[in-house]
């Protein structure tokens, strides 16, 4: 099964606090996106974060999806768990990033 790729653009510790999924084992991201996905579908998500100027190409696996006219007005999106053999690397750099502030509620949340 090849993986899809997704593109996530976040500005500052704020979107990636509001982004990240510290409920899913092994840490994730949620991604908006129109496009439609079942769970376990694979994909790459390429994420930029600007404040760090650092871009990274993710694999992860479909865990959450959000549909179009979720309450509270959450976009639609998918949640992507983590995986592959940097998957607690990439868990620890998101957390890392976050860290004075994972104990809280993001924020804005997008899921």
């Amino acid at each position: 099964m090849t993986a899809r790729k997704l593109h996530l653009v976040l500005v500052d510790k704020i979107q990636v606090h509001n982004h990240y999924l510290p409920m899913i084992e092994g840490g994730g991201l949620f991604v908006p996106t129109n496009d439609d996905f079942n769970f376990n579908d694979l994909v790459e998500v390429q994420v930029e974060l600007v404040a760090e100027k650092n871009k990274a190409t993710v694999p992860g696996k479909v865990v959450w999806l959000t549909p179009s006219g979720a309450q509270r007005g959450i976009v639609r999106g998918v949640g992507i768990q983590f995986q592959g053999e940097h998957q607690p690397k990439v868990q620890q750099y998101f957390e890392g990033i976050i860290s004075d502030r994972i104990a809280q509620a993001p924020p804005a949340p997008c899921y």
